[in-house]
């Protein structure tokens, strides 16, 4: 892969994450102002374990949630395409900078939990 299509790949991911959050988000704000059964309200987040439960109902605030966790996990699946990217470029040192940067995002992730 040359440095123009990792880079075209990278700028790929970074763009259309955000603009499926953005989509979620507006589709959930929509849902939730045509459902005059939902009230408005602010609380907890959804649990991850009743997120898929909640978006079969067609719950707005799950299908917000989804939108804000994609646009929280842009950066790393964009740091991920980085490390695909390098590796296939044969940049070495690049991706192994990368697969380290991923990991400590991943481990701050799991260490958050």
């Amino acid at each position: 892969m040359t440095p123009a299509r990792a880079t075209l790949a990278i700028a790929a991911v970074l763009r259309w994450g955000s603009y499926l959050s953005a989509a979620l988000i507006l589709l959930g704000m929509v849902l939730l102002l045509t459902s005059p059964d939902v009230p408005l309200q602010v609380g907890p987040a959804i649990p991850f374990a009743q997120l898929g439960e909640q978006l079969a109902q067609r719950n707005p605030y799950a299908v917000m949630q989804v939108g804000i966790l994609l646009l929280l996990l842009t950066p790393v699946v964009r740091v991920g395409t980085a490390v695909v990217s390098f590796t296939a470029a044969g940049e070495r040192r690049y991706a192994l900078v990368s697969l380290v940067v991923l990991a400590l995002i991943l481990l701050s992730i799991w260490g958050a939990r």
